[in-house]
């Protein structure tokens, strides 16, 4: 009985062992599962937010390097061109003016012609194609009556494009004629290559020299400014006796030139009827007289 109390107590103590284990096994599994969840949790969490720094920082640098050259990409290439017509009280102030206007934006003169009867001056003015629009509006408002604007522009981001891929494509097949000519054996493939080259050099200095002339085109816009006068018509007549004056002279003046372009466009006709009437009318005179010295004299009669 002893030894069979002793085992029962021992399989007993056994048991509740196992089971105090067990619960603590389940209590630490129950317990670590929610601090090995949170720590696996925040760490993804954390991995997201990095990936999304990751995506954003780079991203948006990488954004902006892609705005930047799909802005440069998208870039236009354009001519501007345009004409003025302005009336000035002084053609010479305002032309001073205007050279002071385009020089302030960074433009230039490219050419300039002045008459003095009438006074005029045309002048034409390359101007950054950045301050071409402001410049522009300031010669066509500080200078004086603006009589006419005409504005141009023309796309050339195509042919700007053709013209440097062409010059690419004329280098790269100009440093191949060269390797040519290095390997070139003979007299004949010499003068060959020579002659080939030649060509090709003549072609890219040709395509360089529009690629220059484009980049000029689109760099600076072209303003044709015409100053003129104002015209006598366009002066406002006075009033009073100063204003009836001007007026009697001015209609003298008109008389006595439309009296002279009378006298001028009858004076041929006048030297031609001269020149006619003045001999015939000689030859009557003396036709007359010797009519007159051949006709009888009557004596007088006697007196009664």
């Amino acid at each position: 009985m002893r030894t069979i109390i002793c085992v029962t107590g021992a399989i007993l103590l056994l048991a509740g062992t196992a089971g105090c284990a067990g619960s603590n096994t389940n209590s630490a599994s129950s317990a670590g599962a929610p601090a090995a969840g949170r720590a696996t949790s925040p760490s993804a969490t954390d991995q997201k937010d990095v990936n999304q720094r990751a995506d954003v920082a780079p991203g948006g640098a990488t954004g902006k390097t892609q705005s930047i050259k799909f802005a440069l990409a998208i870039r236009r290439s354009v001519i501007y061109t345009a004409g003025l017509r302005v009336r000035a009280k002084n053609v010479s102030d305002a032309a001073s003016k205007a050279k002071q206007l385009v020089a302030g934006a960074g433009g230039y003169v490219e050419t300039e012609t002045a008459t003095s009867s009438p006074v005029t001056a045309n002048i034409t003015f390359k101007i950054p194609t950045d301050r071409y629009a402001g410049t522009l509006d300031q010669l066509a408002g500080r200078l004086g009556t603006r009589l006419s604007l005409r504005q141009q522009a023309q796309d050339v981001t195509q042919e700007v494009a053709d013209v440097d891929s062409r010059v690419k494509s004329a280098r790269a097949t100009l440093a191949s004629l060269r390797k040519l000519f290095d390997r070139a054996k003979t007299v004949g493939e010499v003068l060959n290559v020579e002659q080939e080259l030649a060509s090709r050099e003549a072609d890219l200095e040709s395509l360089q020299a529009r690629q220059k002339a484009l980049v000029q085109q689109t760099s600076f816009g072209a303003v044709t400014l015409q100053l003129e006068a104002p015209s006598r018509t366009a002066i406002k007549q006075q009033g009073g006796f100063t204003g009836g004056l001007r007026s009697g002279w001015d209609a003298f003046i008109a008389f006595l030139s439309g009296l002279a372009l009378v006298l001028g466009w009858l004076l041929p006709f006048l030297a031609l009827a001269a020149l006619i009437g003045l001999p015939a009318w000689r030859l009557r005179r003396q036709i007359r007289g010797l009519a007159e010295r051949r006709r009888p004299t009557t004596p007088p009669a006697a007196p009664e």
